[in-house]
């Protein structure tokens, strides 16, 4: 018995298949309504990124009107502090005197 033709068949639909998932996550899933509320809503902004490893990072994000320090790792997200925003602009100055 000869399997060639069906190897062939099965790596044509595989790649069918490939395709079709890529151009899915690509191009429909951002634009159905469930999806698009968890996107850009203007409630959430990261502003910095520290990585301290490859496995954890420490962010500060705006939540609304508050600035919160996040630590990142593979247990989960944990809140370090928050922020008010003057500590922030005067952490945002410090760091352009030292530059």
């Amino acid at each position: 018995m000869d399997f060639t033709y069906l190897f062939l068949q099965m790596l044509f639909a595989l790649v069918i298949v490939s395709v079709a998932a890529v151009l899915i996550l690509r191009y429909v899933l951002p634009k159905l309504s469930w999806a698009r509320k968890f996107q850009k809503t203007g409630n959430f902004e990261l502003i910095d990124r520290f990585g301290l490893d490859f496995r954890r990072a420490i962010y500060l994000v705006r939540v609304g009107k508050k600035y919160l320090v996040l630590g990142g790792s593979e247990s989960g997200l944990h809140c370090l502090s928050e922020l008010k925003p003057d500590e922030l602009e005067r952490i945002k100055g410090e760091t352009r005197i030292s530059q």
